[in-house]
């Protein structure tokens, strides 16, 4: 839990820096306290997004309220993998690979 909460502080000190970099530090004032953040987990239990909210509260990503809470969403991987494969395209075949498995 301490080093995942670590690890997101750092992701977010890295973005945080970038977009001051980028855009300037009166842009990153101006968005950083609407920041929504979506993290992936495995296909699994609400447990895993209970500990990963913690982190999240423990990374001062958001504050730990019903407002803060309401700034992080969770994916499963699986869910994430389709999305990236609809946005950036499928490989060629994928799905008569697919359909032909179905049937």
């Amino acid at each position: 839990m301490d080093v995942f909460s670590d690890f997101l502080r750092y992701l977010f000190s890295c973005a945080e820096e970038y977009i001051k970099d980028t855009h300037g530090s009166s842009f990153w004032e101006s968005v950083k306290g609407d920041i929504d953040f979506v993290l992936s987990h495995p296909n699994g239990e609400d447990i895993q997004q209970q500990e990963m909210r913690r982190a999240a509260v423990a990374a001062r990503l958001m504050p730990d309220s019903t407002v803060g809470h309401a700034r992080l969403s969770f994916v499963t991987e699986g869910e994430a993998i389709l999305h990236f494969s609809i946005q950036n395209g499928l490989p060629v075949g994928a799905m008569k690979v697919c359909f032909l498995g179905i049937l």
